[in-house]
């Protein structure tokens, strides 16, 4: 949405719009919910009894078909392997996974189409999702409604796990701006009537309006509640602080951010519900999340999931390494042994669940540190920011003091003034008029002895 467009929404009255919200949820259902909605969840919850030999094999037919099509519609894959001598029919089971190079992000960054299976490019029907640049580099990500389709299934199957339908009664607490960020006074949420879901805004979290907050979800009876960490946790201290009534329903879902323990027991304390914590990425390379024993499990049907470590060595149960991961969901722009970036712990044993789902011991993945605004409140995830920039190839973002923000970038040529403006603009709208932002260009972010960097660092916590 252009800035004059925003500028006309948040002018609105509020019933307009939740108009407007719910026209945007429309388009989103449409997506997430095609007509192939129900048969994906009807596959999902039959596969989930399959035993460990059915469990590779599904995921073996399915790499079989998706490389075989990467090699013939892919310009990346064709061209890897017609270098290496390798034809479609070559591909015939999961042993043919070890062939192929380890993707790296650059490669997604610096040309995205070169991924993309050229007749769904050719035809016009795709739509770009945007990574939000946890990684410190922003990627756009091309997929069709069937691949969409296909990959909310796993989050109705999820749902369907805790007793909630696809399109249950839901209130969401992400990063999306859905009214003025200087507005002092609620309501702080919008409706989406197409998708059942209450839209709290994250940017409103101020000690001042956490009791609106409170009983709106008293009021609401939300079947789940799904949100950042960082976004539910200032709501779950406000209500064990007051020593008021648990929020009911019947499922918390955190996900993409890493859920610490002291947030996960706060969050528990104050929520009549199960919190279970989600992992996965834009992408659509892999789909993770605890199951009703509250163990994590890497859904199968979603990706092959390889944990590596030094020299892309596989590491054994109990040690640290990096997640490969092969997506079997997004046909439009398949990813094989790509390079997600976050480190897992893979598990040898099993979970009393009964799926012979791949289990984690835990996810390192990245732990950033909190950024507030200048009146103290949580700001929740800044990566959204990036989305859909162009030229940014690295950021990192430093927090000096409490009204003053860092923005560590690394630009390439794409990089102008107007991204500059956006990207300031985005930013105000979600710290508020009062933060001091300033750029700093860099050749390179500063790394740290293992070769990465924090994407978010606060020198004030």
């Amino acid at each position: 949405m252009s800035p004059w467009m925003e500028k006309l929404y948040y002018q609105a009255p509020v019933w307009c719009q939740n108009l407007l919200v719910t026209a945007y949820g429309l388009k989103l259902r449409q997506e997430r919910f095609s007509p192939a909605a129900k048969q994906h969840l009807q596959d999902l919850l039959t596969s989930e009894k399959l035993d460990a030999d059915g469990v590779r094999a599904l995921q073996s037919e399915r790499f079989v078909a998706l490389a075989r099509m990467a090699i013939a519609h892919v310009p990346h894959y064709r061209q890897w392997a017609q270098a290496e001598g390798i034809h479609a029919d070559d591909i015939k089971d999961l042993t043919a996974l070890s062939w192929f190079p380890v993707l790296e992000k650059s490669v997604l960054r610096e040309n995205p189409q070169s991924l993309v299976d050229e007749r769904i490019l050719a035809s016009g029907r795709y739509f770009t999702l945007n990574t939000s640049g946890s990684s410190g580099s922003p990627i756009t990500i091309y997929s069709d409604i069937d691949s969409r389709t296909e990959h909310y299934a796993f989050w109705s199957r999820l749902r369907h796990w805790f007793g909630v339908g696809p399109l249950g009664r839901r209130a969401t607490l992400f990063g999306r701006v859905i009214m003025s960020p200087t507005a002092t006074s609620g309501p702080f949420w919008r409706y989406d009537r197409f998708q059942h879901n209450l839209l709290m805004s994250s940017h409103h979290l101020a000690d001042a309006n956490l009791p609106a907050y409170y009983e709106q979800l008293i009021r609401y009876q939300p079947d789940e509640i799904i949100g950042y960490p960082s976004s539910i946790y200032p709501i779950a201290k406000y209500i064990a602080q007051n020593n008021l009534p648990r929020v009911k329903a019947k499922v918390v879902f955190t996900t993409a951010e890493t859920l610490l323990c002291h947030q996960r027991s706060l969050i528990e304390a104050s929520f009549d519900a199960p919190v279970i914590d989600q992992y996965g990425c834009t992408e659509m390379a892999l789909f993770v999340s605890q199951c009703e024993q509250g163990n994590m499990h890497v859904h199968p049907e979603h990706g092959i999931l390889e944990v590596l470590g030094a020299d892309d060595v596989p590491v054994n149960a109990g040690e640290t390494g990096e997640a490969i991961c092969t997506g079997l969901v997004n046909r439009a722009m398949p990813l094989i042994r790509y390079r997600l970036g976050d480190c897992l712990v893979p598990s040898d044993s099993r979970c009393d669940c009964g799926r012979a789902f791949p289990k984690l011991e835990r996810l390192e993945g990245r732990v950033d540190d909190a950024l507030v605004s200048p009146e103290g409140r949580p700001l929740g995830r800044m990566g959204s920011i990036f989305k859909g920039l162009r030229g940014i190839y690295e950021t990192q973002i430093v927090q000096q003091a409490p009204n003053q923000l860092l923005f560590r970038l690394v630009k390439n040529d794409e990089y102008d003034q107007v991204t500059e403006d956006a990207l300031r603009y985005e930013i105000t709208k979600r710290t508020g008029p009062n933060m001091l932002i300033r750029f700093e260009y860099l050749d390179s972010i500063p790394k740290n002895a293992n070769g990465k960097f924090k994407t978010v660092i606060s020198e004030i916590n």
